[in-house]
């Protein structure tokens, strides 16, 4: 009986893809976005094959916002991307845990106006082979490049070279990736 729940979950994450192809989203084969996912998109936004953005995540672009999420990527459950009228780019092979809070967008911090009313944004890039887990906080101009590993409950800011593991608030380096 589970195995025909998990068909007919799948089935309707197929034709949830279908209904933001139709919305203008570029969407390649076998994309599943699960019901429950939030996608705010423009032109240039897209989502390479056999991705998956499961229940309940969140991808909000506006007005020039883009975001591209590569082949064979997934976003896990409640993963929260702002990306606002930024870019996101978020490469192939990617898996990201549950709960994760991307900014490519956020309130500034000066003290001559309420911070309520002040933007910083900038871009987030996310290249290829990387595994971040759970909880993790990704804040505006991140860069993490190829074969990234970041360890659940860590703050990402500024550039991660490839190859190693990092975690930590703000995450730093905790060791190499043994080839």
């Amino acid at each position: 009986m589970a195995l025909i729940g998990y068909r007919v979950d799948a089935l309707r994450a197929r034709l949830g893809a279908l209904w933001h192809r139709w919305l203008g989203l570029q969407v390649g084969s076998g994309v599943q976005i699960h019901p429950g996912a939030r996608l705010r998109h423009g032109p240039g936004c897209a989502i390479g094959d056999a991705s998956i953005l499961y229940r309940d995540v969140q991808v909000l672009a506006t007005e020039c916002g883009t975001f591209r999420i590569g082949r064979g990527s997934h976003i896990a459950p409640m993963g929260y991307l702002l990306v606002g009228p930024s870019q996101l780019v978020i490469g192939d092979g990617v898996a990201i845990g549950p709960q994760l809070a991307l900014f490519c967008q956020t309130n500034g911090t000066r003290p001559a106006q309420p911070f309520a009313q002040q933007r910083r944004q900038a871009p987030v890039h996310i290249g290829n082979n990387v595994y971040i887990g759970a909880h993790v906080t990704v804040l505006p101009g991140a860069h993490i490049e190829d074969n990234v590993v970041v360890a659940a409950q860590s703050v990402v800011r500024g550039r991660l070279a490839s190859g190693w593991i990092y975690g930590g608030a703000p995450a730093r380096p905790l060791r190499q990736i043994q080839a």
